[in-house]
């Protein structure tokens, strides 16, 4: 299995023992996995159709491993619309930006950048519209780049 950066996520051979009934008949099996989801104060379902999950033969409990746990995030960002976080590190780093660079110039913390290309966390649609705007558009990021000039973006002459 392969993680959101293309590495690949070490699991130990097969049968597990499992931890509910602890009887030696953990598998992978693929299996049509539907989750009821809140993200932004909105209920999702999610739909993984060919989950590939460790399951109990003999109870018949799932054991989500971070691979299987990673392809129901991926699925909830591909159903929200958001980017995935290869896609935020490969538009950081065709700009030549750090992560504390685009931090910077998007003005949140370094640690949130850290997190969403980790995929320790989904970010909200609106950084994921701004980033998208960021990435994209070379205006945006000129005119967002200077704060003192950022502040005024968007005011009405009174």
């Amino acid at each position: 299995m392969k993680s959101n950066l293309g590495a690949e996520i070490p699991s130990k051979p097969f049968p597990w023992k499992c931890g509910h009934c602890q009887e030696k008949a953990v598998y992978r099996t693929t299996i049509e996995y539907i989750l009821p989801c809140d993200y932004e104060g909105r209920e999702y379902s999610v739909a993984v159709p060919d989950l590939l999950v460790p399951k109990c033969r003999s109870c018949g409990k799932l054991l989500f491993d971070p691979a299987a746990n990673e392809r129901i995030t991926d699925a909830l960002r591909e159903q929200l619309g958001l980017l995935k976080p290869l896609q935020i590190r490969s538009g950081r780093e065709l700009l030549g930006f750090t992560q504390e660079e685009l931090a910077a110039n998007l003005r949140i913390a370094p640690t949130a950048i850290s997190r969403w290309e980790a995929g320790a966390q989904i970010q909200e649609r609106a950084l994921d519209l701004l980033m998208r705007l960021f990435f994209g558009l070379a205006e945006v990021r000129t005119a967002i780049s200077n704060e003192g000039s950022a502040r005024t973006l968007g005011e009405v002459a009174a």
